[in-house]
């Protein structure tokens, strides 16, 4: 969904009534390193030994999960919700 669409939806605020979200996060990484961070999720590394062993913030791997999977990128699951 492109959020630039929903801009007409929200109410008008002041700027001090918004929030930046994750903004302490690094959102670029390389290409490599996205794949490393893939194949070492898929070979069962956990989130935040994946994090150390890349050198980036778990959000940030976490967030690189979500990037690949919205991407169709075959991934072992990394979240489970109970749909019962």
């Amino acid at each position: 969904m492109n959020t630039l669409s929903n801009v007409a939806m929200l109410k008008q605020t002041r700027a001090r009534d918004n929030v930046i979200l994750l903004e302490e996060l690094e959102f670029v990484m390389p290409t490599e390193q996205l794949q490393t961070i893939t194949d070492l999720h898929n070979d069962g590394m956990e989130l935040e030994d994946i994090a150390k062993e890349v050198k980036r913030n778990q959000y940030e791997v976490l967030i690189a999960l979500i990037h690949q999977n919205k991407r169709n990128v075959k991934l072992r699951p990394f979240a489970y919700r109970d749909r019962g």
